[in-house]
């Protein structure tokens, strides 16, 4: 949609994520599922789609995925949203090692605390002592 709009890709953003806030004892396999769905295979898939476009027009182009701070330090009571987020890391660098040759640069940042609604959801249910 967006080449067809634009006429090609130059870059990609991925940017979409999802986090709960649960004690790992009580956190659901269903919802273990739905956040690695989300944060993980959404950037896979979006990666994907995004490369072989770049490479189908024979362009440079830029790739950036959403990471977090819990990329490097993973916080108490979101442990599946960490992992992740380690995993959009892990899966960043490989897809950027990959696809170097095709003079397609791949990055994720990793931003800290950002006012955001979903920082307002885990702030409301991280309890702190």
């Amino acid at each position: 949609m967006a080449v067809e709009a634009g006429g090609q890709l130059d870059a990609f953003i991925a940017n979409a994520g999802i986090a709960q806030v649960e004690s790992l004892l009580d956190y659901r396999s269903s919802d273990f599922d739905t956040i690695f769905d989300v944060n993980v295979k959404g950037a896979f898939n979006s990666y994907r789609a995004a490369a072989r476009q770049l490479i189908a027009q024979g362009s440079s182009g830029k790739i950036v995925g959403a990471a977090s701070i819990v990329a490097f330090r993973p916080f108490a009571f979101l442990g599946p949203y960490s992992a992740t987020k380690w995993a959009v890391r892990g899966l960043t660098q490989a897809a950027a090692m990959e696809w170097a040759e095709h003079r397609i640069t791949v990055n994720a940042y990793s931003p800290g605390i950002v006012g955001t609604a979903m920082w307002d959801l885990i702030d409301g249910g991280i309890q702190f002592s």
